[in-house]
């Protein structure tokens, strides 16, 4: 599977398996599908599979394939068979761990690879068994490679390989229990294919060379501890509908493929990433000069959200805010939208996104996200997406020089957002001062928009200070985009640019030198509020090319972040010595979420706190040295243990283990941005 032009994310050695267990993989497609799992070769999560296809790209998505059960039948003369199982799944034991593998097909597993794809190498003695995972480009399929060398008389005067397929072709958020009547149809359509069926989803499997043996069974209770641990519903049970079987002569190499695909027709395999590589080739190039050496490996992160969706019959592109649950968020698409798209040079794929989203601005509101469900549904409770998309469609043309872009469409929409902002929508609304304040105690209209059981745990209502931030960078970048055909439009935001540099000093700024309040708010009774949590929403003050702040106050922001909310890992969102700090994301849905926003670590929050380093120090080599060394860890998380990833959050105490999503855009985003700044900005 290794391939020269790309690099591999090895591990050797005979696996630990807590290590390898705790090392989470992902491949994906461009379509929205994806495939995941852990180094260690079984699941340990519901979102983990082997194939998790799109029936509505890039949503709807399915587990298609969960695992593979493959046994090597190894016969000698005498007649005895030797069995050899390389499959590793887990279940709920009696044992100190709780836990026990069957088959513990990783005991043989001596090598891991992911680059483009993934690849598991086992030795036994003298025989290697090698299994490699590929996703077909734009297509809900996948192919499985296996490799058998060193087969000799020796060990075997006759052998069979035996794969059967484990699977549930479920929603990929649910899980299944085995039920009286069983809800799957299988049909054999030839020799070597298969269908098999389960409440309107399907998945053909196709093995050439091999014959299908009908063997309906079930394996009961596969255990995903991620899922224990978050509190969840932590076993289900897989569907094994038969085996493909392929009989081997002793002596000779083996090279056999397994395709699935969703649908009732099977597809042929695939053995390289070709179509994926010459994609990435030309990102990758880019991204050498942001990063020399590791260009590659960001290419293929950042490469991993980035997919198609329709929006009323126009095929555009979009952003996914994370593997394995999110689909596409506004605030998280346009936050990322800079790193992913921008450094990365891929600014048709740029304007795609902001003109999927551009067509479906509603009373000035873009989509804080679509619906998972319903392709027409879009859902609109944000403040800062909108701000966002300013935000990204600026960086843009200044970035891509697109003006006929701009002049077409881009700024019509720009435009549209913020004169709604002025007028009031969907408890939006300008204040008197000219601030931006929103919501009231019952909403979550900001990023910190955590809620369960009916509480809110940071409502962050009224005026929060990067909803400002963001409100003033918009007004004055549009001052100076706009072109003199919107004279009385510039001189309007002109006007409300001064008040706002006005009020926002007297409204956010402390007076005990710990920055800025993070919002105001006034009660039933007309009693003003200011709440003094040092969060990190206050770097954005200093990040944005446009500041309401004096330079002096911007660096005085910049050293009140680094003090209190630094972390190797991102910014944690409140201190240690704040009443609130939770130590620890972990349990049932209400204390994750409550922890969610009240100190636990965001790694995309290291790309605003880099950005405000490099501005408050004029980009200067000592600045540029101190933001290289604020995201350098994240780096070396990616090129190591994130297997080319990084993780939504990471818990606040060390070692800041990682929680979430394992795979988040605007983590990665962030991180190639400022890279990109670095190396780049003078």
């Amino acid at each position: 599977m290794r391939d020269e032009h790309w690099p591999t994310h090895v591990l050797d050695g005979e696996p630990d398996d807590r290590q390898w267990l705790d090392r989470e993989w992902l491949v994906t497609n461009g379509t929205g599908a994806y495939a995941a799992g852990t180094a260690a070769g079984c699941n340990t999560r519901r979102y983990h599979g082997l194939l998790v296809a799109a029936m509505r790209p890039p949503v709807g998505r399915v587990v298609a394939l969960n695992q593979m059960w493959e046994q090597l039948l190894l016969r000698g003369a005498d007649g005895n068979e030797q069995p050899l199982e390389f499959t590793t799944c887990l279940f709920r034991a009696g044992n100190p761990e709780g836990r026990a593998f069957a088959p513990h097909g990783s005991r043989m597993l001596n090598r891991f690879e992911r680059e483009i794809g993934v690849a598991w190498h086992y030795q036994w003695g003298d025989l290697t068994f090698t299994r490699e995972l590929r996703l077909h480009w734009k297509r809900q399929a996948a192919t499985l490679r296996y490799r058998i060398n060193g087969l000799t008389h020796e060990l075997a005067q006759s052998a069979t390989l035996r794969l059967q397929p484990m699977l549930t072709l479920r929603d990929f958020h649910g899980l299944i229990r085995r039920e009286p009547g069983s809800p799957f149809t299988v049909t054999a359509t030839k020799k070597d294919s298969l269908t098999v069926e389960r409440w309107g989803a399907a998945a053909t499997f196709h093995c050439r060379g091999a014959a299908f043996v009908p063997a309906e069974d079930w394996w009961y209770g596969p255990f995903y501890p991620i899922d224990a641990q978050r509190g969840q519903d932590d076993h289900e049970d897989y569907f094994v509908p038969g085996a493909f079987e392929l009989a081997l002569t002793p002596g000779r190499d083996v090279d056999v493929t397994l395709t699935v695909a969703l649908g009732d027709k099977p597809v042929e395999p695939i053995t390289d990433d070709t179509k994926r590589a010459a994609h990435l080739l030309p990102i990758a190039e880019t991204l050498e000069k942001v990063s020399p050496g590791q260009g590659r490996v960001l290419a293929i992160a950042a490469d991993d959200f980035v997919c198609d969706r329709t929006i009323r019959g126009q095929k555009l592109q979009t952003i996914l805010a994370g593997f394995p649950w999110f689909a596409d968020w506004g605030r998280d698409t346009f936050i990322a939208l800079p790193g992913l798209l921008l450094t990365t040079g891929r600014y048709d794929e740029a304007r795609a996104v902001l003109k999927a989203f551009a067509a479906a601005i509603e009373d000035g509101l873009v989509p804080n996200r679509f619906d998972d469900y319903d392709d027409d549904a879009a859902h609109y409770n944000t403040v800062d997406a909108s701000l966002w998309f300013i935000h990204a469609a600026m960086q843009y043309v200044g970035q891509s020089g697109d003006d006929g872009s701009w002049n077409d469409w881009l700024a019509t929409a720009c435009v549209t957002i913020a004169d709604a902002y002025i007028r009031g929508t969907h408890d939006i609304r300008m204040a008197g001062d000219c601030l931006i304040e929103a919501g009231n105690a019952h909403t979550q209209l900001t990023w910190m928009d955590a809620a369960c059981g009916g509480v809110v745990f940071t409502p962050r209502f009224g005026k929060a200070v990067e909803i400002n931030a963001l409100w003033y960078h918009a007004l004055a970048g549009l001052c100076d985009t706009l072109p003199d055909t919107q004279r009385d439009k510039i001189n309007h935001y002109t006007k409300l640019l001064g008040r706002i540099k006005r009020a926002f000093p007297k409204v956010f700024l402390r007076e005990d030198g710990l920055g800025l309040y993070d919002h105001v708010w006034v009660d039933d009774a007309g009693n003003e509020h200011r709440d003094a949590s040092v969060r990190p929403n206050q770097v954005f003050v200093a990040s944005l090319p446009h500041s309401p702040l004096p330079m002096t106050k911007c660096k005085a922001i910049v050293d009140v972040v680094k003090k209190k909310l630094l972390t190797p890992m991102g910014l944690r969102t409140l201190p240690p010595d704040d009443p609130a700090y939770h130590h620890h994301y972990i349990g049932e849905q209400f204390h994750r979420d409550e922890a969610y926003h009240q100190g636990t670590v965001w790694p995309w929050l290291i790309g605003p706190y880099a950005e405000a380093v490099l501005r408050t120090g004029k980009f200067s080599p000592k600045a540029r040295a101190a933001a290289h060394d604020a995201i350098e860890p994240l780096l070396s998380f990616m090129l190591g243990q994130g297997l080319g990833q990084l993780h939504e959050i990471h818990e606040a105490d060390p070692p800041y283990l990682p929680r979430g999503c394992f795979a988040q855009a605007w983590s990665v985003a962030e991180l190639v941005r400022v890279m990109g700044l670095i190396e780049t900005s003078e």
